[in-house]
């Protein structure tokens, strides 16, 4: 038979090579892969935590130490730990702007998402370390650490853009609270309401949820699909168990905003007042933290298995004043763990918290009320651990969905969600910032939620307000009203009555007509002025009071307290020019501020800011003729509001503010080089 070829049937075949997925598709692959590794990283983490603890707390505490200093060997442990965390962190991570979460946040806002995932490896091994041997710190922040590192990881590899960058950064975030919490709701909306900083799109979206959901998928599939915290059978029995919740979140919104404070408080006075090195430092809080752990072993690690005893109602030893001082003393030693050195989170800590507070408050109105009418004391312990945690990091949708995921109860799901808001709006009159956002505050770092909408939404009408505003009393005659326009040398006055409140407003032009209808002289002011007046507040935005006063077509607006008629202020139009400069400058300041957290997050360098004092050695002198030392560079010069791009001729000026790229190690020497 004769063979037949048909070369050109081959023709129709593309070759493989040709074949190019779209960016969707690699957007979600690359989701995939950040869900499936950081669930991988998450599970050795937990894996290494829990031989750290059994070797720590078993092997050398209790089997070695113990044989010959009895309990005190935990005391030694987290000593020797501590030691261990503080050196490693000085040799391999070495000073940081921020800890944790709020370096994430920093980065996808300010810096591309760009992180050093060089680093993850050494922080999350101190972090193991640190909940191994009982620390009192939470495991979610450095699961935080290695799911965004590993995201960033993959878009800097690739050289995605920093949008795809930032995403990728927020899916591991999401991922990772998801694998150590087995709580992918609760990871989706870390992302959205921490992470991405309330920035909510479509796209995502989807990204986080199938990142998310893969760790999920992957945590459950190795370790089970059991709630963390046992099976719950707690119902909202009655509708009078209301007003309990309520007072519950009352209660503890003190206690979230008391806590934020704290952690910041702490910082500084060990920073500041306890002049030690970084592994003694460490080592001195494992000592305290150890002697607190000899009286109330409860607050050492996570804490999971208390909270659960506490949940599931195994609660006989657990009394009123046991429930405070366990939730006080953890309270205390997370402050002493976080600025000692101890690397973890605060999540795990606030939930605690919240668990022991809840269950005394449980305890207690279970004594005073018939149990049909309070229901049950651990109902109480869940809706507190909600609601501290929404308190402390001011994200009450990932709080409420991580205790329904914790314990797997839908339940009490509305008594959940009261207690949660009652106690963030308390929280709020405090301390208006969560704990990740008042340590960037701290940095001069102010983020808005979403996108940027308007140069003037960093201008408050309080800083653009005139004050105090012109005003005249509302049973003044016109003759008194035309002199108070003369003396004020203005168009319009705000009428006020007797108790200062706002009535109205009138204007040069409401007097000319009243004069051209014949009124008399006799009359008052509140015959003529407008009543139905337009007001804000002072601490409204700008960009809001302008689209209102161009929305009415006025030229002015009062400014009154808010919940109150009680006149603060005026806002004109020459006014807004004034606010409309500040805001410029603000932006100005804002860019700037961002390219150093670029650079800093480019290069392994840090990006110091040191002030020139007027009794400073370098003043007058070129940059060229100042030796500086090696591995700097003098980047800018901040002079009288301007930036400067020195060069070897640029003379230094006292109140000059340097910008120097350096490594971490010379900030001291270079602060003595300037300021003597």
């Amino acid at each position: 038979m004769k063979k037949t070829y048909l070369p050109h049937m081959v023709l129709r075949f593309k070759p493989f090579s040709s074949f190019h997925p779209s960016e969707s598709a690699i957007l979600l692959t690359l989701a995939v892969s950040v869900g499936l590794t950081s669930g991988i990283g998450i599970w050795i983490f937990t894996t290494a935590v829990e031989q750290f603890t059994h070797l720590f707390r078993t092997d050398v505490a209790q089997n070695i130490l113990g044989q010959w200093s009895g309990s005190w060997g935990i005391v030694v442990t987290l000593a020797l730990v501590g030691w261990i965390v503080g050196a490693l962190m000085q040799r391999f991570v070495g000073e940081e702007r921020h800890h944790g979460v709020a370096g994430i946040i920093e980065a996808v806002a300010m810096g591309g998402g760009r992180l050093r995932y060089r680093r993850m490896p050494f922080k999350a091994l101190a972090a193991a370390l640190s909940l191994g041997a009982g620390a009192s710190v939470g495991p979610e922040d450095p699961s935080v650490q290695i799911g965004a590192n590993l995201g960033s990881f993959f878009g800097q590899y690739l050289r995605l853009s920093e949008e795809r960058i930032q995403l990728l950064v927020a899916a591991g975030a999401a991922s990772a609270i998801a694998a150590a919490f087995r709580a992918p709701l609760a990871g989706v909306f870390f992302a959205l309401e921490v992470i991405l900083n309330g920035e909510f799109v479509t796209s995502s979206f989807g990204v986080v949820v199938l990142s998310a959901v893969t760790s999920s998928v992957f945590t459950q599939a190795i370790a089970g699909t059991e709630p963390e915290i046992g099976i719950l059978s707690y119902t909202l029995g009655n509708p009078l168990e209301i007003p309990f919740y309520v007072l519950l979140g009352l209660l503890l919104g003190p206690v979230a905003a008391l806590f934020t404070r704290a952690v910041y408080w702490q910082h500084d006075f060990w920073h500041n007042h306890i002049s030690l090195s970084r592994p003694m430092k460490t080592a001195f809080a494992g000592v305290l933290v150890g002697i607190a752990a000899l009286f109330v072993p409860e607050i050492m690690g996570a804490g999971r298995e208390t909270m659960a005893e506490v949940l599931n109602g195994k609660d006989a030893e657990f009394t009123f004043g046991l429930l405070l001082l366990i939730g006080t003393t953890k309270l205390l030693m997370t402050l002493v763990s976080l600025a000692g050195g101890f690397q973890g989170g605060i999540f795990a800590p606030s939930l605690f918290v919240g668990t022991m507070f809840g269950g005394a408050f449980g305890r207690l109105i279970h004594e005073i009320g018939p149990t049909r009418i309070t229901g049950d004391p651990q109902a109480y312990a869940i809706a507190g651990m909600a609601a501290v945690m929404a308190g402390v990091v001011h994200a009450p949708i990932t709080a409420i969905l991580l205790v329904f995921e914790l314990t797997n109860d839908y339940r009490l799901i509305l008594p959940i969600m009261l207690t949660t808001v009652v106690c963030i709006w308390v929280a709020e009159r405090f301390e208006p910032s969560g704990i990740y956002v008042l340590g960037l505050l701290r940095k001069g770092i102010h983020l808005q939620h979403g996108h940027d909408v308007d140069i003037m939404q960093s201008v408050t009408v309080a800083e653009a307000m005139t004050t105090p505003a012109p005003t005249i009393a509302e049973t003044a005659s016109l003759q008194e009203l035309r002199d108070q326009f003369r003396s004020c040398n203005t168009r319009s006055l705000c009428v006020i009555n007797t108790e200062g409140q706002l009535v109205g407003i009138v204007t040069l032009t409401d007097l000319q007509q009243a004069y051209e209808a014949g009124h008399s002289q006799n009359q008052c002011v509140a015959d003529i002025c407008t009543r139905d007046v337009i007001t804000t507040t002072p601490d409204d935005v700008l960009w809001k009071a302008i689209r209102l006063m161009g929305k009415r077509s006025i030229g002015r607006l009062p400014v009154v307290k808010p919940g109150t008629r009680e006149l603060v202020g005026i806002l004109r139009r020459h006014d807004l020019v004034q606010a409309y400069n500040l805001g410029i400058s603000r932006k100005r300041e804002h860019q700037y501020l961002v390219e150093q957290i670029r650079l800093n997050s480019l290069t392994s360098a840090h990006v110091f800011e040191v002030p020139v004092i007027d009794q400073s050695p370098v003043v007058g002198k070129p940059i060229r003729d100042i030796p500086w030392p090696p591995d700097s560079i003098v980047a800018s010069v901040r002079r009288d509001g301007r930036l400067i791009v020195p060069h070897g001729e640029t003379t230094i000026k006292a109140g000059d503010r340097l910008i120097i790229v350096a490594v971490p190690e010379l900030e001291k020497e270079l602060v003595s080089l300037i300021n003597g």
